[in-house]
């Protein structure tokens, strides 16, 4: 069994979101739940995975502090490539969420001020951003698929 942890860890390495990083210092759970929401959205754009992507939920007891926390595992133990990609899409979705934070605050100004402060260009480039994102996390499962391609459905894997 994977740990949704370790792929928090993975994107995390490339989130470098302050509002994050202080939410986990201020409120692990929030932490938690924030991060797994994002995952279990990612989940579908990685339709293509060669293992099952079920996960699993255990009441688990914390050594530090004695409280019982809820810990979420993938049913199957996740390859380093699949747990990337996995991350990768995290970082997909939260990106999303970024650019409709900007979005919304776009139809919150007049245009006129809204184009004078560049906030315009800035919603087309990180719109951009996120096409060039997608782009790699098709690059990143069509490797994936190619490395293990015995294993393919239409070659009678899974």
């Amino acid at each position: 069994m994977t740990p949704f942890t370790n792929i928090y860890d993975l994107a995390l390495i490339t989130m470098g979101d302050y509002k994050i990083k202080n939410l986990a210092i201020r409120d692990e759970d929030a932490f938690f739940t924030y991060m797994r929401s994002l995952l279990i959205e990612a989940i579908p754009l990685f339709a293509g995975c060669l293992q099952s992507l079920d996960y699993t939920s255990q009441e688990e007891a914390d050594p530090e502090d004695t409280e019982v926390h809820t810990v979420y595992y993938f049913t199957n133990t996740l390859t380093y490539t699949e747990q990337s990609i996995l991350a990768k899409a995290i970082n997909i979705k939260w990106w999303e969420q970024n650019l409709q934070e900007v979005t919304v605050f776009k139809t919150a100004i007049p245009e006129r001020d809204f184009t004078k402060i560049d906030v315009a260009n800035g919603v087309k480039q990180k719109s951009e951003y996120k096409d060039k994102m997608m782009q790699e996390l098709y690059q990143m499962i069509n490797e994936y698929q190619n490395s293990n391609f015995p294993s393919l459905s239409f070659f009678g894997g899974l």
